[in-house]
């Protein structure tokens, strides 16, 4: 079995910014569980978005 590795990096947000992530989560409606979560699939998607994912 393959271990992910992760690599570990603090971010700060706008207060108004993290505020509106953390409202995406407590709605329950698009299976966020945490900023952590919300971050990665944002980050990924916008990855997407340049050309650097496939």
């Amino acid at each position: 079995m393959s271990q992910r590795k992760y690599k570990y990096h603090t971010v700060n947000l706008p207060e108004s910014l993290a505020e509106k992530i953390e409202e995406v989560i407590s709605s329950g409606k698009h299976g966020y569980t945490s900023v952590s979560d919300f971050v990665k699939s944002a980050v990924r998607k916008y990855l997407k978005e340049l050309g650097y994912l496939v």
